[in-house]
C-alpha cells in the first residue's frame, strides 16, 4: 500500500530552537507521536511541551524507538505474537547449538553470554538492512583474498559460516512458531494497515551513528513505507547535521524536503554565560576541577545556597551527567543534606538495586558450596529471612563466623551438618547456636540447586525460594515501595525466563549456568526511578536536550565518558565491519562533539562545567571535549563554584544544616560535626594521652615497633582480626602446629633418656620426629596433612624443618644438660638503660632454652617466616636478659649466662640465623634491645599510637586497615 506523505528535514540552530520547533509541531493534530532517545527524555519533553504549549487537548505520544515498535504492533488488526528479548535469547541458544553441531569442533564454546552478543550482532545487521546471506557473502569475499592456509583466516571463515547458519536457524524457528521479532514485524507493518494508524511522526533523534538511541537504515525505510503515515518531520540541529548525518539521511530518504524551522518567542543569538573559576594568577579556566564526583555535587549545592536561589529557580536548573551512577546515589547525601531540592527520573540498572544483591547472595552461597563467607553474607542480608520471619541477632552471626573459622570450615553441607552434631561448648559457640540453626535451615533449603536440572525448573524454583524468603517489609519504611517494585520486577523476570526456556529451549543447567543466566538477566534490565516533585533536575545528556533550563551544570567531564567509548564487536575487526556498513570512529566522534557543543548552548542563562581528578581513588584524566569549549564562543563570567574544602564557617555546614531545624539524632550529629576540633590536633594522629602502666608481653611490644596503630588495635582495643578461609593452614595455625610438634618431640626425646642430638643418634631423632608428626597430623585432611608433613619432614627434593633443627644441634660441641620447652618468663625484670637501671613488668614464653654443660644456655626462637631485623628485634634478646635473671632460681649451683641466641627461620635463605655474629657483640646487642624495650614502654605509657608502620608494605596485608586512619591524617 502506497501512502502519499511528506518527509521533511527541519534544520534548527541550537537546542532552544530544537525544543520550540517540536512544541510547534505537536500542536493541534491527533494521532501524532514524537520519537525521543530514552524514557527520561520523554519525561523532560512532556514537561517542556506543557510549559511552552500549555495544556494540550490531545497530547502527542512521546516514544522511544522500542516503544514505537510496541505501539505500531499494538495497532495492527491481527498483531502477531511478538517475542520478548528473553524469548528471543532462548530460541537463539537452541539455534546456536544446532548450528554448532554442524561445524564441530568450533574454536570457541557456545555460552549464553556469547549468544547475547550473537543476537546483538544479528540485530545490527538486520537494522542496517543486511540479509544473512549477504552478510556471509561479504565476509567470505573479504577473507578470500588473504589466501589459504592461514589458520586465523580459517577460524574466521568457520565462525562466519557458523553465525550465518545460527541466524538462519533462528529465523526458521520464528516462522515455525508463528511469532515475530522486530525485523519480521517491520515487514508486517509495511504490508498490513493499522486499525488506528499514526498520521504524523516527529523524529527528534538522528541515526545510530550520531546518537546511540537513534534510528537505523531499516527504520528510515519503514517510515517511508508505513501505511497511512502522512507526515514525517525530522528535527535536527545544524551542528549534528554537519557531523555527517545530513549526508547519510539524504541517502536513506531520497526526495527529502529541507527547510529551516521558523521559531518565535526567542531573542536572536541569545547564548548562555559560561561560569568560569577564578585562578590565583587572575586568569580563568573554562571549567571547574573537583577532587571527585561527590565534591562536584557539594560544590553545586554550595553555589546555589550562596546565591540564595529561590524554589522557582531550582526548578529551572539541571545537573547533567553522561551516566546516572553514582550521581543518583550521591544526591541524597550531598544535595539533600544541604537542603537543596532535586528531582530525578532516570532508568538505573536493576542490578544496582539493593534487593538484587540478595539474589546474588543466594546464588553465591550455592555456587561456593556454602563457604563460610557466602553463608555469613546470606544470614546478614537484610532482604532475606530463613527463620520464619524472625531476625537473627548480628552478634550471633558474628560468633558463628568466628566459630566456623576456628573449626576450619571451608564449605560443604555435609561438613556443616557434621560440625553441628559435634558443636563446641565454649562461650562463642553457644552464642552462635541460634545463627547455626538458621544457617542449617538455609543450606537444606538451597541444597537441591546443586543437582543439575532443566533450566525452566531451576529458574522457577529460584523464584519460589525468593518469594518465600523475602523478608517482610516494615510498615512506614519510606523505601518499602521502591523495594517492593524491585522485588516484583525480579520475580516477573525470573518467571519470564523460566517460561521462555520451557517453551523454546530447556537444557539441563548446573548452578553455575543458572547463576550466569540470572546475573545477566538482572544486569540487562533497567529500573525507572523518580524522586521528588520539584527542584534541580538530575538528567543525562540525552534527556537534557529536551528540558527548558535557565542554569545547567555538566558534571563528570572525564576521559572515556565524554564521549563514551564505542562498544567493541567481539566477532570481527574494524576493516571487516566496514565492509558490512559499520561506521568509522571519526563519524561517531564528530557527532559526539556536535551534541556536546549543542548542550553548551542549551540553557537560557548560565552554564558551568566540572571535571574531577579521582574516581574510586584512581587518577582520571579530563575529557578532551573540554578543549573544544572555547570554539563555541560563549560569553564568560568568573565566579566561584564552591570547590574549596568546607570549613566550620562554610554555608554548607552552617546555613544549610541549621542544627535546631533537625530531628534529635541528626541534631546531635550536626552539633558534633560543626563543633569538631581541628584535624591538626594530636588525637587525630594517634596521641591518646597518658595510659595506666601494665604488664605487656614482649611479642606485643615487638608488634608496636612494627606499627604502633596495629598494636593499639590488637592489644588495647582488642579488635579481632578478620578470619580468612584458606584451603590450607594460615600462617598463625601453621606456627602453632610447628611449635607443638617440636615441643612434643623434645619432651619425648628427653623422656626416652636422650640428651644431645649427635651424628650417632640422628636417625633415631628422625624416626621419633616422624612418629610425633604423624600423631599431630592425624586430624587434618589428607591433602593438608601431606603439605605439612613435607614441610616438617622434608622430601627427596629438599630437607624439612626438622632436619634444620637437628643439624643445628648436632654441629654444636657442648653437650645439652637440660631443655626447657615453652618456658614462661613472667614478672618484674631489671633493664639496663642509658639512664640507669629500670624495673619493668613483662611476660613472655621462650620457645626453647637449652642449658649447656659449660654453664651457658642457648636460646632458640622458631620463626615460621623470615627472621626479624636484628636492629629492631625484641623477643630473642629480651628473653635472653630475662632468662639470665630467672635461671638463677632454677639451678642455684651456678649462674647461667646467655651464650648463644638463634632464630630457626623457616622462611628466607638461611635456616639458622644468630642474634649476634660474634660473642663479643653480645653485650652491645642486649644493651640496645633493653633500651629499645624501655623506649617502647614509655611510648605506650604516653599513649602514642600513630599509624606509622616500619614498612608501608605491611599495610597491604594488615587486618586492621578498615579502621586505620593513615590515609586520612597523612602520617604514612
Amino acid at each position: 500500500m502506497i501512502t502519499l506523505r511528506r518527509t521533511r528535514l527541519l534544520r534548527v540552530a541550537d537546542l532552544p530552537d530544537f525544543r520550540r520547533t517540536i512544541s510547534v509541531l505537536c500542536r493541534g493534530a491527533a494521532r501524532r507521536a514524537v520519537l525521543v532517545p530514552s524514557r527520561a527524555a520523554a519525561i523532560e519533553l512532556t514537561r517542556t511541551l506543557v510549559e511552552l504549549n500549555g495544556s494540550l487537548t490531545e497530547a502527542p505520544l512521546v516514544l522511544t524507538r522500542d516503544q514505537l515498535y510496541d505501539e505500531l504492533h499494538a495497532r495492527l488488526e491481527r498483531p502477531p505474537i511478538r517475542l520478548s528479548a528473553i524469548e528471543r535469547e532462548a530460541i537463539a541458544q537452541a539455534a546456536a547449538i544446532s548450528a554448532g553441531d554442524r561445524f564441530a569442533p568450533l574454536p570457541f564454546q557456545i555460552r549464553p553470554g556469547l549468544v547475547v552478543e550473537m543476537m546483538r550482532f544479528y540485530d545490527q545487521l538486520r537494522r542496517q538492512s543486511q540479509r544473512v546471506d549477504r552478510f556471509e557473502e561479504l565476509i567470505v569475499d573479504s577473507l578470500g583474498s588473504t589466501g589459504r592456509g592461514d589458520r586465523g583466516v580459517e577460524r574466521l571463515l568457520t565462525q562466519t559460516r557458523f553465525l550465518a547458519s545460527a541466524f538462519r536457524a533462528y529465523e526458521r524457528r520464528l516462522i515455525e512458531r508463528g511469532s515475530c521479532d522486530e525485523h519480521l514485524l517491520r515487514a508486517r507493518l509495511i504490508s498490513e494497515p493499522a486499525r488506528q494508524p499514526l498520521r504524523h511522526l516527529v523524529v527528534s533523534v538522528a541515526d545510530w551513528i550520531a546518537d546511540p538511541a537513534g534510528l537505523f537504515p531499516a527504520d528510515f525505510d519503514l517510515l517511508t513505507r508505513l501505511p497511512h503515515l502522512q507526515s514525517v518531520d525530522i528535527v535536527c540541529t545544524e551542528a549534528v547535521l554537519r557531523s555527517g548525518f545530513h549526508e547519510r539521511v539524504r541517502r536513506w530518504l531520497p526526495g527529502l524536503e529541507e527547510g529551516v524551522a521558523e521559531v518565535s518567542g526567542r531573542l536572536p543569538f541569545a547564548r548562555p554565560t559560561l561560569i568560569c573559576p577564578a585562578t590565583k594568577d587572575g586568569s580563568a579556566d573554562l571549567w571547574h576541577t573537583c577532587r571527585d564526583r561527590e565534591e562536584e555535587l557539594i560544590a553545586i549545592a554550595r553555589r546555589f545556597k550562596q546565591e540564595g536561589q529561590s524554589e522557582a529557580n531550582f526548578d529551572r536548573a539541571a545537573i547533567v551527567f553522561k551516566h546516572p551512577l553514582p550521581y543518583l546515589y550521591l544526591a541524597p547525601d550531598t544535595l539533600g543534606a544541604a537542603g537543596v531540592p532535586y528531582h530525578l527520573s532516570d532508568a538505573l540498572p536493576l542490578a544496582a538495586e539493593p534487593v538484587a544483591a540478595a539474589v546474588d547472595v543466594v546464588i553465591d552461597a550455592i555456587e561456593t558450596r556454602f563457604s563460610r563467607n557466602a553463608l555469613i553474607a546470606l544470614l546478614r542480608s537484610p532482604h532475606l529471612c530463613f527463620n520464619d520471619g524472625a531476625s537473627v541477632q548480628q552478634a550471633a552471626i558474628g560468633a558463628l563466623d568466628r566459630t566456623l573459622s576456628n573449626l576450619r570450615y571451608l564449605g560443604d553441607a555435609s561438613r556443616l551438618e557434621a560440625l553441628a552434631r559435634n558443636w563446641p561448648n565454649d562461650r562463642a559457640a553457644k552464642e552462635a547456636a541460634p545463627a547455626l540453626q538458621v544457617a542449617l535451615a538455609a543450606v537444606r533449603r538451597l541444597l537441591g540447586f546443586l543437582e543439575p536440572a532443566a533450566a525452566a525448573d531451576q529458574i522457577e524454583q529460584l523464584a519460589v525460594l525468593l518469594e518465600r524468603h523475602f523478608r517482610p517489609l516494615p510498615e512506614g519504611d519510606p523505601l518499602a515501595a521502591r523495594e517492593l517494585r524491585a522485588r516484583v520486577i525480579i520475580l516477573r523476570l525470573l518467571r519470564g525466563l523460566a517460561a521462555a526456556h520451557a517453551a523454546h529451549h530447556n537444557p539441563c543447567w548446573s548452578i553455575d549456568e543458572l547463576g550466569a543466566a540470572v546475573r545477566r538477566l538482572l544486569g540487562q534490565e533497567t529500573f525507572l526511578v523518580e524522586s521528588g516533585t520539584g527542584g534541580i533536575r538530575l538528567v543525562d545528556d540525552q534527556a537534557a536536550r529536551y528540558g527548558e533550563y535557565n542554569d545547567v551544570t555538566i558534571v563528570g567531564l572525564v576521559e572515556n565518558e565524554w564521549p563514551d567509548e564505542p562498544r567493541r564487536n567481539v566477532f570481527y575487526s574494524s576493516p571487516l565491519l566496514k565492509a558490512l556498513g559499520w561506521p568509522s570512529e571519526k563519524d561517531r566522534r564528530a557527532a559526539a562533539d556536535a551534541h556536546f557543543a549543542d548542550l553548551l548552548q542549551s540553557p537560557a542563562d548560565t552554564i558551568a562545567l566540572t571535571t574531577f581528578t579521582l574516581d574510586d581513588d584512581s587518577p582520571v584524566a579530563r575529557s578532551l571535549q573540554l578543549d573544544d569549549v572555547s570554539r563555541v564562543g560563549l560569553p564568560t563570567e568568573t565566579s566561584d563554584l564552591g570547590t574549596d574544602v568546607a570549613t566550620t564557617s562554610d554555608p554548607l555546614t552552617e546555613e544549610l544544616l541549621p542544627p535546631d531545624a533537625l530531628p534529635l539524632p541528626a541534631h546531635a550529629w550536626s552539633v558534633m560535626r560543626t563543633s569538631r576540633s581541628s584535624a591538626e590536633q594530636p588525637q587525630f594522629h594517634g596521641q591518646l594521652g597518658p595510659q595506666a602502666s601494665r604488664s605487656w608481653s614482649v611479642s606485643a611490644l615487638e608488634t608496636y615497633l612494627a606499627c604502633p596503630f596495629k598494636f593499639f588495635a590488637q592489644h588495647v582495643l582488642r579488635l579481632e582480626e578478620e578470619p580468612d578461609d584458606e584451603e590450607v593452614m594460615d600462617p598463625r595455625r601453621r606456627g602453632q602446629l610447628v611449635h607443638e610438634v617440636f615441643e612434643q618431640f623434645f619432651r619425648t626425646w628427653q623422656a626416652a633418656g636422650y640428651g644431645q642430638i649427635t651424628a650417632s643418634n640422628l636417625e633415631a631423632a628422625r624416626r621419633m620426629l616422624t612418629e610425633v608428626v604423624e600423631r599431630s597430623l592425624a586430624s587434618l585432611p589428607e591433602g593438608e596433612a601431606g603439605l605439612e608433613r613435607t614441610r616438617i619432614l622434608g622430601s627427596s627434593a629438599a630437607a624439612g624443618l626438622g632436619e634444620a633443627v637437628f643439624r643445628m644441634e648436632a654441629e654444636r660441641p657442648v653437650p645439652v644438660v637440660e631443655r626447657l620447652l615453652e618456658h614462661p618468663l613472667r614478672g618484674r625484670f631489671v633493664m639496663e638503660t642509658a639512664n640507669g637501671s629500670r624495673v619493668v613488668e613483662l611476660r613472655g614464653k621462650a620457645d626453647r632454652l637449652d642449658l649447656l654443660a659449660d654453664g651457658t644456655f642457648r636460646l632458640i626462637d622458631y620463626k615460621l617466616g623470615w627472621p626479624p631485623d636484628r636492629t629492631r628485634a625484641l623477643q630473642l634478646p629480651i628473653y635472653g636478659v630475662c632468662a639470665e635473671q630467672r635461671l638463677a632460681e632454677h639451678r642455684g649451683d651456678r649462674r647461667w649466662m646467655l651464650g648463644e641466641a638463634v632464630y630457626i627461620a623457616f622462611g628466607g635463605p638461611r635456616r639458622v640465623v644468630p642474634l649476634f655474629a660474634q660473642p663479643a657483640d653480645r653485650d652491645e646487642v642486649l644493651r640496645a634491645a633493653q633500651q629499645r624495650l624501655v623506649d617502647t614502654l614509655d611510648a605506650v605509657d604516653r599513649g602514642e599510637f600513630p599509624p606509622s608502620p616500619d614498612d608501608v608494605y605491611r599495610c597491604e596485608t594488615c587486618s586492621f586497615a578498615a579502621v586505620c586512619r593513615k590515609d586520612y591524617v597523612g602520617d604514612v
